[in-house]
């Protein structure tokens, strides 16, 4: 009996992520910037520098590079870079500025979110506290795609994505799909059911 539950449980498991995944794999990621229509401002998501023992991390450096050159085509005219400084010593937004700096985006142009924890914070806080209405999305493929559908459920109907590219082994590229799997199940749990918020949306 206690077998059988488990399989039922492990089906319906199975089934409700496929669901999940239906739902957030389809809106579309452009990956060639001439097909992306401009916007105001991109919105950079935020992840670490370096990873394990002070190695760069390909998915941050993907994120600036591809923020950088939707700049420098005239996509966007700012970006707004927000992720997690939830500590005196790690800050994520004010690293991604100084890099894109470093890439040639003007100091004036770039703003920056400090308590984009979460993706779903960084979405809401987007449209409640900075106004943005309509933003270029910048993060790697699959989160690109999660993203648009907390853009979308919260109401920020004109946002789209522009893929950061990641060179990075299989491994690792599986490991991050991965926990992105999970992830989505949380945004669905996010949209859905609790109807969560911003930490600091106010």
């Amino acid at each position: 009996m206690r077998k059988k539950f488990l399989t039922v449980l492990i089906i319906c498991g199975v089934c409700f992520i496929g669901y999940i995944f239906c739902e957030i794999s389809s809106y579309k990621v452009y990956q060639d910037i001439s097909e992306i229509s401009s916007s105001d401002v991109a919105l950079v998501l935020g992840t670490g520098k370096f990873v394990g023992n002070e190695r760069p991390n390909k998915y941050y450096w993907g994120r600036i590079e591809a923020a950088a050159k939707l700049y420098k085509s005239g996509k966007v005219k700012s970006i707004l870079v927000s992720g997690d400084n939830s500590s005196s010593d790690y800050n994520e937004p004010e690293t991604m500025k100084e890099d894109l700096i470093d890439k040639g985006v003007p100091e004036d142009s770039i703003i920056c979110d400090y308590a984009g924890l979460r993706t779903l914070d960084s979405v809401r806080r987007a449209k409640n506290v900075f106004g943005i209405k309509a933003p270029i999305i910048v993060t790697q493929y699959y989160h690109a795609k999660r993203a648009l559908f907390l853009c979308d459920k919260n109401n920020i109907k004109g946002a789209s994505a522009f893929e950061a590219p990641a060179d990075v082994p299989f491994a690792y590229k599986l490991r991050n799909n991965s926990r992105e799997a999970l992830a989505w199940v949380k945004a669905w749990i996010d949209i859905y059911i609790t109807k969560k918020q911003a930490k600091f949306e106010k």
